[in-house]
């Protein structure tokens, strides 16, 4: 299956200022969202709706950490670190998505609960327009944080954005579980909470693990890798690439290389054509923060044939 390429061309201005927004804006719609269904949860018997305002809660705290994660990600590298801050978006994800999974047990927990003791209320029909509100509102803020996530390449931004995804599918399910009371299904306001807290499990496995794995260096994907050796190789009297490793730390990319040139060249001419490589690299993409090039000599009698080699512990082996 194919990867699709991370190294896009540079955002736009506005998408950058749009992404330093965005955090900020899902902070105060999730904050309301969350006073108002967890009010009219209570006031209106709805279990389901309670739920939600929860879920929305948790979705406050992520957006708290996704602002302070992106304050220390937006610091300089320095000497303490080299590489940047950018894994402490990681992190925050890694905080958020556990935050939902703590919610969603207690969720599930007291649900499963109340049915048992048989203590159900019809909810208030007022839920159900509560529930569609908080859909719409969540679509929106999820279409805006995605759009400027996916633009910045901000894994923080991107988990903001999928916690009101999730948000939106719970109150969805609240939406169905509060019309079924009122249809007769006096069980189907419980059932959708239950459901509710399915929903906001089911994100928070499978994008926290996606948050943890980022947590360890990750590679670029083997069609960026490609790419990268395709201009590597467009500079002249470079004979072969050895290889290609690289590191995502947050929204960007740290690329080593080694190059083989001739021997026969004076030292300044392999410094600027590892300049040059460098350059090529770094012309690629802005999500390119840094390369490291380092040259080799190639052997006198050296006549390998072109082939390519990916091992499992991501080295990208060229030679030609």
């Amino acid at each position: 299956m194919a990867t699709s390429n991370p190294l896009q061309p540079s955002a736009p201005g506005k998408c950058i200022k749009c992404a330093s927004k965005v955090p900020i804006i899902c902070f105060f719609t999730n904050l309301t969202l969350a006073i108002f269904k967890m009010s009219v949860g209570w006031l209106t018997y709805s279990r389901s709706l309670f739920a939600d305002g929860i879920h929305s809660l948790c979705d406050v705290i992520g957006s708290i950490g996704v602002i302070i994660s992106l304050k220390i990600a937006g610091k300089a590298p320095d000497e303490d670190y080299p590489y940047g801050r950018g894994k402490a978006e990681f992190i925050s994800s890694t905080f958020v998505y556990l935050i939902l999974f703590v919610m969603s047990v207690l969720i599930l927990w007291s649900s499963v609960k109340h049915i048992i003791q048989g203590d159900l209320k019809t909810p208030n029909i007022l839920s159900l327009y509560s529930a569609v509100i908080s859909v719409f509102a969540n679509l929106i803020i999820f279409r805006l944080a995605m759009c400027a996530g996916t633009a910045v390449n901000s894994p923080a931004i991107i988990a903001d954005a999928n916690e009101n995804k999730a948000d939106m599918i719970s109150s969805a399910a609240v939406v169905v579980g509060v019309a079924g009371c009122h249809l007769g299904y006096i069980y189907s306001d419980a059932l959708a909470a239950i459901m509710v807290g399915l929903i906001i499990m089911h994100t928070a496995v499978t994008l926290g693990w996606k948050a943890i794995k980022h947590l360890v260096d990750t590679s670029i994907p083997e069609e960026s890798i490609r790419l990268i050796n395709g201009k590597i190789l467009t500079v002249e009297q470079v004979k072969q690439v050895s290889y290609i490793k690289s590191r995502r730390t947050g929204h960007s990319y740290h690329v080593d290389v080694e190059i083989v040139i001739s021997a026969l060249l004076p030292v300044r001419e392999g410094d600027a054509i590892a300049q040059a490589v460098k350059d090529r690299i770094m012309s690629i993409s802005n999500k390119i923060s840094n390369v490291v090039v380092i040259t080799t000599c190639e052997e006198p009698n050296a006549k390998e044939k072109a082939k390519f080699e990916h091992s499992k512990s991501k080295r990208m082996a060229f030679s030609g």
